[in-house]
């Protein structure tokens, strides 16, 4: 379908969604920490973020993400009210050698090459993998303890497959079966926990987005 330049596309209807939690291995912002100690704040391009530009306008928005770089305890507060005040970001905080174990060992070297049927391609490090379930665990008690009743958390792309599981298992893991309290316990064995504890939400939903191919059965096998 396409437009003229002045007909208006219609308004997606979100009348169904109290809350949207858009989840992503990156926040759209840039953050650059100057000489004189201050932070600046800039968007980041990219397809993702001008996709969702228009839904702030229209519903509750929140985007949870890895802020980029280690961010000293003693800055945090600051970094965070200015995130959530200025541009409905939550952070996610990972230390350097976690979030390049799991972008760039695992992530990048794992799972981009199989999805993109480049297996010859993969170099599989049994640390890069247990960086890669820390990293989701971190991003799913980030998202859990901002969880309101209600909300739809959506979660994007290869970086943060195994979050929708873990997430799931704090919020209803008694609910989850056998199978999946089997599952979640082995993706949380060896990690320390640091999840708040409170009350969980009622009523969550959790979408999942892949922005890359998914291969065949046979290449994934």
């Amino acid at each position: 379908m396409s437009t003229s330049p002045t007909e208006q596309l219609p308004t997606p209807d979100f009348s169904n969604i109290s809350r949207l939690i858009v989840v992503s291995n990156r926040l759209p912002i840039t953050i650059t920490k100057k000489g004189d100690g201050k932070y600046d704040f800039k968007m980041s391009s990219g397809g993702l973020v001008s996709a969702l530009s228009g839904c702030k306008g229209a519903l509750d928005f929140t985007w949870i993400g890895w802020v980029g770089q280690n961010i000293p305890e003693k800055d945090r507060e600051l970094v965070e009210t200015r995130l959530q005040e200025e541009y409905s970001c939550q952070a996610v905080y990972l230390s350097d050698e976690l979030a390049d174990r799991h972008y760039n060992g695992f992530s990048n070297s794992i799972l981009w090459p199989l999805f993109h049927y480049h297996p010859g391609e993969m170099n599989f490090d049994q640390a890069n993998w247990e960086a890669y379930r820390e990293a989701n665990l971190r991003f799913a008690e980030t998202i859990y303890s901002q969880l309101q009743d209600g909300d739809t958390v959506w979660v994007q792309d290869y970086h943060l497959m195994l979050l929708p599981m873990l997430l799931r298992g704090m919020i209803d893991g008694s609910n989850m079966g056998e199978f999946g309290r089997k599952e979640v316990a082995e993706l949380r064995q060896g990690i320390q926990s640091q999840a708040v504890s409170r009350k969980p939400p009622k009523n969550i939903k959790l979408g999942f987005f892949l922005h890359t191919p998914f291969p065949s059965s046979e290449i994934y096998r």
